[in-house]
């Protein structure tokens, strides 16, 4: 490798950010774009700038650093931090180039950016693959009717509970199951999903208007819970941040 490493830095946590700053300084190849509290906040520079490698925590504020780097097209190359080892399993489908666990020693950062640069060399060497089918689309099981059903997440429109189960209204029907609304919530991307009441979670791209009180969706309105307010707008904030055409 020849050229420039660009670079970014993802965390909130100032000493762990000046540590992978001063493990940069020493590095001649790595070129540091620039520092940032959340994936949110890097958005503009990934926007306007060719970025090779991004170092991000996990546990960041709003968004996860997982989340955050999954919401990418194309995905990014990334070295995760964390300061858990447990967060680490969140991460495994994204073809990290490496996760680093909180004190991170150089010796072990160094070795980090060499797996890097091995993986790069490659990518520069090998002739273009035929590019790999178009993956399935994320969807959840749930057992509805007796029966366990796969509901793609592009197709739900909002979960409401209803005392002791949940109903799933999506783009096609309505999925009646014994969840509740706190299990589903876990289960959701945050980055698309958002708790704006104690009985209804809504998907943030299917929103057509909303107020401080209410949310339209498909026509029906859902009102937010006093309590949710400003969870609810920090998250159309981020999503917009992340999608500038969402626009409502």
């Amino acid at each position: 490798m020849n050229h420039s490493i660009n670079c970014i830095i993802i965390e909130d946590e100032k000493p762990a950010s000046d540590l992978l700053q001063l493990y940069i300084s020493r590095i001649e190849l790595l070129n540091l774009v620039g520092t940032f509290t959340s994936g949110t906040q890097a958005m503009r520079c990934l926007n306007t700038h060719k970025i090779d490698l991004i170092f991000t925590d996990i546990n960041l504020p709003g968004i996860s650093g997982v989340d955050f780097i999954r919401s990418l097209t194309p995905a990014p190359n990334v070295i995760f931090t964390t300061a858990h080892a447990q967060y680490a399993v969140d991460g495994f489908d994204l073809d990290a180039v490496d996760f680093l666990l909180k004190p991170i020693p150089f010796e072990r950062f160094l070795k980090a950016i060499n797996r890097f640069i091995k993986l790069d060399n490659k990518q520069l060497m090998e002739p273009a693959k035929p590019e790999a089918p178009e993956k399935e689309p994320p969807f959840i099981f749930v057992k509805s009717d007796k029966k366990m059903v796969k509901i793609y997440l592009d197709d739900i429109l909002y979960f409401e509970s209803q005392k002791n189960y949940l109903l799933i209204t999506t783009t096609k029907e309505v999925y009646k199951t014994y969840h509740s609304i706190s299990e589903m919530e876990e289960k959701l991307p945050e980055s698309m999903f958002v708790r704006i009441h104690r009985s209804f979670i809504v998907s943030i791209p299917k929103i057509e208007k909303f107020n401080s009180n209410e949310i339209e969706i498909n026509k029906t309105i859902i009102p937010i819970g006093r309590h949710y307010g400003s969870t609810t707008t920090q998250a159309l904030k981020n999503y917009q941040l992340m999608h500038p055409t969402f626009n409502i």
